[in-house]
């Protein structure tokens, strides 16, 4: 996926302004596995999943 719009829709459901704030929260001071091409932050849908999975099983 590219672009915290597509990321955001992916994660949280929408890509509203909150969400895609929220996708670069994740990425910054979560440690979501997220990587920039440019200017533009991409990530895979597998490596998201895993990295969700692992924080539900942190909690």
């Amino acid at each position: 996926m590219s672009g915290a719009d597509a990321i955001a829709e992916f994660m949280f459901g929408d890509s509203s302004e909150t969400n895609k704030r929220r996708v670069y929260h994740a990425k910054d001071k979560l440690g979501a596995p997220m990587f920039k091409l440019g200017g533009t932050v991409c990530a895979r849908r597998s490596t998201i999943l895993a990295w969700i999975e692992s924080q539900e099983r942190a909690a």
